[in-house]
């Protein structure tokens, strides 16, 4: 009886035991598997960054959609996440930094090209691409304030931007191809109806953006940091631009994001929608090719 008993009570041991062990190797998984999805050089970061898709489809009116609330609406980013965007290159100094960083926290980001740039550093944005990132376009040559001239000037700032990237890419597989996107941005975000116009007929969007850094102002990497984090906090995250042409951003730009981090936000990246590209590519003069 007592060896029964006691039978019972080794079995059950043993049972606990290996629930026990169980459980444990469970949470050592869980724990792996948490740790492999954090970014390596990065502990505040995950390892991918999550997307988040904006449309390109124009307007009731015929008119581009159009993101970023400095002029539009936010689009569908939420409150606390953050979307870099990166304007005026590739810069023949600065680009490949900018690069590292964003691999350093496991970001990736939209690039707002400039043609001319795109033109003279072509391998650039060909690897810009291959690490994940998405391209937009920012004019041929980057005048200030595009409503100064002729409609044919303006079509042709927003359409050579576009023409570089596609020559750029040409040779890159189809992957990296597809990381053009219908997304373009105003140089000095001064846009017209127009444009507007002329953009929405080719199912390109327009990107303002929701915060900035104030960097272009030529103000040093501290007043940059204070700056950032002030307009961050006020819109609650969003899009945020930075130009790489400036020294004291990229300086700045990795404590930066360490900065939001532990101030609670997380980073998306912006990307179009499923299928945006081919509906810009297939409409009368479209400013984008598809992808076989």
């Amino acid at each position: 009886m007592r060896a029964g008993v006691y039978s019972v009570l080794a079995a059950a041991l043993i049972a606990v035991s290996a629930v026990a062990a169980g459980v444990l190797d469970g949470r050592a998984a869980d724990r792996a598997a948490a740790s492999a999805a954090r970014c390596p050089t990065d502990p505040l970061a995950p390892a991918v960054t999550p997307q988040v898709m904006f449309d390109s489809a124009p307007r009731a009116d015929g008119s581009a959609a159009r993101y970023g609330t400095l002029q539009y609406p936010r689009g569908p980013i939420k409150p606390y996440e953050i979307a870099i965007t990166i304007d005026d290159g590739p810069d023949a100094k600065l680009h490949q930094r900018v690069l590292d960083i964003l691999d350093t926290h496991c970001i990736k980001a939209t690039f707002f090209f400039v043609g001319r740039y795109v033109n003279a550093h072509p391998e650039m944005v060909r690897e810009s691409a291959a690490r994940g990132h998405v391209v937009g376009t920012h004019s041929l040559t980057h005048p200030n304030n595009l409503r100064r001239f002729s409609h044919a000037v303006e079509a042709q700032q927003i359409r050579g931007g576009f023409q570089a990237v596609e020559a750029a890419l040409a040779s890159s597989p189809p992957r990296d191809r597809a990381r053009l996107a219908p997304f373009f941005r105003f140089p000095g975000l001064n846009a017209s109806p127009w444009m507007l116009d002329y953009l929405g007929a080719r199912r390109i969007a327009a990107f303002s953006s929701d915060f900035g850094t104030d960097d272009w102002r030529g103000i040093g990497s501290a007043d940059i940091q204070v700056r950032a984090i002030r307009y961050a906090n006020a819109s609650k995250g969003g899009i945020v631009i930075m130009h790489e042409t400036r020294p004291h951003m990229v300086e700045e730009m990795s404590s930066l994001i360490v900065l939001w981090e532990r101030q609670g936000y997380r980073f998306v990246q912006v990307v179009p929608a499923p299928g945006a590209r081919d509906l810009a590519a297939r409409t009368p003069d479209a400013l984008v090719t598809s992808i076989p």
